[in-house]
């Protein structure tokens, strides 16, 4: 009883998410002709994408994405900083080479502590998924990133 409560709910809860998501109004484009970016569409299409391509059952589909939600978030918050540094100096007209190596320290950073949280969430993700299902997440993760990349420069 408990599994049909638990599946009816995340199905409830994923349909609310693509529902709100397909009843957005057009954005307007950006002036590279992008639209800007929806957390909530980007969220939704790689949780489906994620949970398809490593094969997750319901069961596991509760546990794991929600920690992954939160890892992907993390890194984006750790990244934050850096982010605004950059585009700083890219508005600027006359950059010091201080501004550059400063932004290069910011990355570097960034790039330690992305990695211990990966490692941190690798030993989390042991507890709930195989191997092999990791192996997968990290390519679909990876190959989801791309295609989401590659069609927004369309």
């Amino acid at each position: 009883m408990k599994k049909i409560n638990f599946i009816v709910c995340l199905s409830a809860v994923l349909l609310i998410s693509l529902q709100s998501v397909a009843q957005r109004k057009d954005h307007e484009n950006l002036r590279d002709g992008r639209k800007p970016f929806d957390k909530e569409e980007f969220i939704a299409k790689r949780n489906t994408y994620i949970t398809e391509k490593v094969g997750l059952t319901a069961e596991k589909t509760a546990v794991f994405i929600p920690m992954d939600n939160e890892l992907m978030w993390k890194k984006f918050e750790i990244g934050r900083e850096c982010l605004k540094l950059e585009r700083e100096l890219r508005s600027k007209k006359d950059k010091s080479d201080e501004e550059y190596k400063r932004l290069l320290k910011c990355r570097e950073e960034v790039k330690e502590k992305r990695d211990q949280l990966d490692k941190e969430y690798l030993e989390k993700f042991k507890k709930v998924l195989s191997a092999e299902q990791i192996l997968k997440y990290q390519n679909a993760d990876k190959e989801f990133f791309d295609e989401y990349m590659h069609d927004r420069k369309k």
